[in-house]
């Protein structure tokens, strides 16, 4: 017992003794492994050139008799009696029989490797032959050309089997090695006259067995793979093993890509080292198999041996370790002792179990009180700082010019009062969900959203986040560039961090960006004009990215008379129950309504508002069941609405309650409604994220995959796909129109992720590719 308890609390000194030892072994074993390998490597060298080695003579012989069989066959080729029997014909008359026992006497007894020579004349397709009889009928010959359209390679050997016995009742047949000589071909492409001379295969397989029976190794094996990528048998008794271990050094060839020169296959646990090599002229490989386990007998020796110098090293450097840890340990031990006589630390942290933990309480202890001193000096710090930044954001007239440079320095500010200051707003969409989450939970997400705003805006200007405790954040930007430029980076980095923020948190924010000021003084009123761009937000919708040129661009302020004739066509509409004229005016009407300014916007949808409850309390005079007010109809719930599309969405649901003629229909009408305008404003606000589709809108929305497409086309009158695209060419369009982006940059952003599928929508949509319409619109701006 006591010496558990002894061993407890030294377990410092048996981790410095245990990582020593590992250490050691560790480098044992990889120097061991090192010297197997290289021997090894070695070894397989050594044998792969005696396989080479093999291999190059039956390549050489294979090579050679190659070549005395083409000079052999062309200088038969070339013999004028030969021609004039090639060419024959019906008319003529030559003494055939003695110019093939010239060639048999010349040729087949002059040559062991010669078989036989045939003569083939096309004009009386006959095969004249020194084999068999002088107008001799080769079945297989005729197959074999037959097959080939009446015409082979010339001078190329073809593996083929022979009828070689003289009786019609008894066929044998004997493989010979094919070799053909001709120069023309008739109108159907067949040989019109040629020379072919058979080789003895067996005469060849024989030369192979005796190289091979020269080595010591008599469990080696040679393999003939053809140019048809079947093999060919050299010794006759083809055993089933021999069959399979063809069939796996045939895979493993191919699939190697024939590169390399050897590889290892393993059958029925027997592992073969196979070499092989190329036959010029032929399109053969040779291959020589030896078992591994031959190749490397005493290999299994050395590793042996290997192994138990590795334990006696290993034992050795075990005992030495232990004098060297102990010496490692004593500063330790006596560091633990000096701590643990401590009264201060004794009464902190109390008895320990060992020597490593007592250290780590100590050490956590001291980190703790540490920590908790530098996280009151930085959270007070960092309040006073958004405390001045608050103050100069909202009144920037009070912070004088004294004051500026004074905080400038206490909190580190990077601003210089010669450069001017642009403010951007980024306001958060769906704040009301947000605000209804845990108040350290939209904190983290307030926080998430300064920092990466902060760091991505770092990179082309100085910049200053202030949380405003509100529904947005504040930054503060300033760099020494052309504001058109800078303008321009800033947006650009804003919609990366909007991306990023969708993606990774699910959260979405609205950025809109401020004219410069010249002056610190002058902040304040560029947050209230960046402040009021973002009441845009109202019509471009979420995830926008918005300036005074956005507000600029929406046209002329129509008159209020156009728009209350277009509200009073609207109630007629809808006090007539014709739902579909009622959905077209509320169109028009919101057409118009986005051309006013933000405050008479707002104005005028209340009063259209204002108008629906008048309405619906005349109807519910004449009605039997009373039409119930919708929520849109309270001012309340108006004002917390942020997009013109959910104010027409929820305008949808007053329209299909009081056109429709039951309250069920009624409730059908309006959620699918709901969910198509929902549908529209999901890709307006994510038609960035490439993997947007159908599917994805499916599970958000809450529709099945199936019918999602058509409740979309029913009110929009296009597919999914169709309208995602029309919104990223918008948004494509935007880019090339206020940007220097190239097009490859433009294509990423709006999510299209092939660029050719890019062009050809592009094209389809404008009649003209990108680069044209840049030009286009370059030309017509000059």
């Amino acid at each position: 017992m006591k010496m558990m308890i002894k061993l407890s609390s030294k377990k410092y000194l048996a981790r410095i003794y245990l990582w020593f030892a590992s250490l050691i072994l560790l480098v044992t074993a990889i120097l061991s492994s090192v010297v197997y390998y290289n021997v090894q490597e070695k070894v397989l060298e050594s044998e792969y050139k005696n396989s080479q080695k093999l291999l190059a003579q039956t390549k050489y012989n294979m090579e050679n008799l190659n070549s005395m069989v083409r000079n052999l066959i062309l200088s038969t080729y070339n013999n004028n009696d030969v021609k004039s029997l090639m060419y024959l014909n019906d008319n003529e008359t030559f003494d055939y029989m003695n110019m093939m026992n010239k060639l048999k006497s010349s040729v087949v007894w002059s040559n062991s490797f010669v078989h036989s020579v045939y003569i083939y004349n096309n004009n009386k397709h006959i095969t004249y032959s020194t084999f068999g009889e002088f107008i001799h009928n080769d079945t297989e010959w005729e197959r074999l050309l037959q097959l080939h359209g009446g015409s082979l390679p010339p001078l190329k050997p073809i593996i083929r089997d022979m009828n070689v016995s003289l009786d019609a009742q008894h066929v044998q047949k004997e493989k010979v090695l094919t070799y053909v000589m001709y120069e023309l071909t008739d109108e159907q492409g067949r040989m019109d006259g040629a020379v072919i001379i058979n080789i003895k295969l067996e005469w060849l397989f024989d030369n192979i067995k005796t190289i091979n029976n020269f080595e010591a190794e008599q469990l080696s094996q040679m393999f003939i793979l053809s140019d048809k990528r079947d093999f060919i048998e050299v010794s006759q008794e083809s055993s089933e093993e021999g069959a399979k271990l063809e069939a796996l050094l045939k895979e493993k060839y191919e699939s190697s890509g024939e590169t390399g020169n050897y590889f290892t296959v393993k059958l029925n646990g027997t592992k073969y080292l196979a070499a092989y090599i190329a036959v010029d002229n032929t399109g053969w490989v040779l291959f020589k198999t030896v078992p591994y386990d031959e190749a490397y007998v005493y290999l299994n020796k050395l590793r042996t041996s290997i192994i138990v110098i590795t334990v006696i090293v290993l034992l050795v450097t075990l005992l030495v370790l232990l004098q060297v840890s102990r010496g490692i340990y004593k500063p330790v031990e006596q560091l633990v002792a000096q701590l643990r006589s401590s009264h201060s630390f004794g009464e902190q942290i109390g008895p320990s179990k060992d020597e490593f933990s007592f250290l780590q309480d100590v050490y956590r202890n001291s980190a703790n009180q540490l920590g908790q001193f530098q996280l009151e000096r930085t959270s007070n710090q960092q309040h006073r700082k958004n405390r001045f930044l608050s103050k100069w954001v909202l009144n920037s007239l009070s912070v004088s010019q004294d004051e500026f440079e004074l905080f400038s320095k206490e909190y580190k500010l990077p601003f210089r009062q010669e450069q001017n200051f642009m403010i951007c707003v980024l306001k958060f969409d769906d704040y009301k969900s947000l605000t209804e989450q845990k108040l350290e939970e939209k904190e983290l997400f307030v926080f998430a959203v300064m920092n990466i705003a902060l760091e991505s805006l770092s990179k082309v200007c100085l910049a200053e986040a202030v949380d405003l405790r509100n529904d947005h954040v504040a930054l503060i930007l300033q760099a020494d560039m052309p504001e058109d430029m800078l303008k321009e980076s800033i947006l650009l980095l804003i919609q990366e961090c909007q991306i990023y923020l969708l993606q990774r948190y699910q959260m979405s924010i609205t950025a809109s960006l401020s004219v410069s000021v010249t002056d610190h003084t002058y902040l304040t009123t560029a947050y209230q004009q960046a402040l009021y761009v973002s009441m845009y937000r109202f019509i471009s919708g979420k995830m926008s990215l918005l300036t005074q040129d956005y507000i600029t661009q929406l046209g002329q302020i129509p008159s209020m008379e156009r728009v209350l004739e277009l509200e009073n066509q609207l109630l007629e509409q809808v006090r007539n129950a014709n739902y579909r004229g009622a959905t077209d005016k509320l169109a028009d009407l919101l057409d118009e309504v986005k051309k006013l300014e933000y405050s008479d916007m707002m104005l005028s949808l209340l009063h259209t508002v204002n108008q629906f409850k008048y309405l619906v309390y005349d109807l519910n005079k004449s009605r039997q069941k009373p039409v119930k007010v919708n929520a849109i109809l309270m001012s309340k719930e108006l004002l917390e609405i942020e997009t013109i599309t959910e104010f027409q969405i929820k305008l949808m649901e007053v329209i299909y309650e009081v056109t429709s003629d039951t309250e069920a229909q009624s409730q059908q009408v309006s959620d699918e409604t709901t969910k198509a305008f929902r549908i529209e404003q999901l890709i307006s606000e994510r038609y960035a994220d490439m993997n947007l589709g159908a599917a994805e809108l499916a599970l958000i929305v809450g529709v099945s995959a199936s019918k999602i497409g058509k409740l979309f086309k029913t009110y929009k009158h296009m597919s999914i796909p169709d309208y995602i695209n029309r919104v990223r060419l918008e948004k494509a369009v935007e880019w090339m129109e206020n940007s220097q982006l190239t097009i490859q940059e433009i294509i990423h952003k709006v999510g299209f992720e092939n660029e050719s599928y890019f062009y050809k929508v592009f094209k389809a949509k404008f009649g003209t590719t990108p680069r044209e319409f840049i030009a286009k619109r370059a030309k017509e701006r000059m």
